[in-house]
C-alpha cells in the first residue's frame, strides 16, 4: 500500500512541475501589448492677433510614453494638419486662418501611435465693415 501511496505521489509532483513549468524553463515572458491613450492635452485655448491663430494647451501629465501632440483644424468640412509628426510642443500657430468658424483639435499620441481623446477649442472670425470695398 505505502508503494502504492508513493508512485502516485511521485505522479502527482510530476503533473505539478509540468504544469508550473520548470525553473529552467527559456520561455520569454508574455508581454502586453500597450492599447491605453495617453492623457488629453488640457486647458487648450486660441488667441488671434494680426491674422495668426496661436493656440497652446498644458501638458497634463507626463506619460512615460508620451510621443507629441497632432494639431487639425477642421473648416467648412475640411481638415487642415497643422502639426502631422506628434511633436512635444505646447504651442501652434496658424496663419492661413479663414473667415467663419474653424474648430481646432490637440491630440496626445504615445510612442505606440495610441492618441488620447482631442482636446478642441474653436476659433469664429468674422469680417467688418472695414474689410468690404465699398462703390462710391
Amino acid at each position: 500500500m505505502a508503494n502504492k501511496k508513493m508512485i502516485a505521489m511521485t505522479l502527482i509532483l510530476g503533473l505539478v512541475a509540468l504544469a508550473t513549468g520548470c525553473s529552467d524553463s527559456t520561455t520569454a515572458p508574455v508581454t502586453t501589448p500597450d492599447t491605453a491613450p495617453p492623457t488629453p492635452a488640457g486647458n487648450v485655448s486660441i488667441a488671434y492677433v494680426d491674422g495668426v491663430a496661436t493656440l497652446s494647451w498644458d501638458i497634463e501629465a507626463v506619460d512615460a510614453d508620451l510621443a507629441g501632440y497632432v494639431v487639425t483644424r477642421e473648416h467648412n468640412g475640411a481638415t487642415v494638419v497643422l502639426l502631422e509628426a506628434p511633436t512635444l510642443v505646447t504651442t501652434v500657430e496658424d496663419a492661413t486662418t479663414e473667415l467663419g468658424t474653424s474648430i481646432y483639435h490637440v491630440y496626445a499620441v504615445d510612442t505606440t501611435g495610441n492618441e488620447s481623446a482631442p482636446s478642441t477649442t474653436q476659433l469664429l472670425l468674422t469680417g467688418s465693415h472695414a474689410d468690404d470695398n465699398l462703390a462710391d
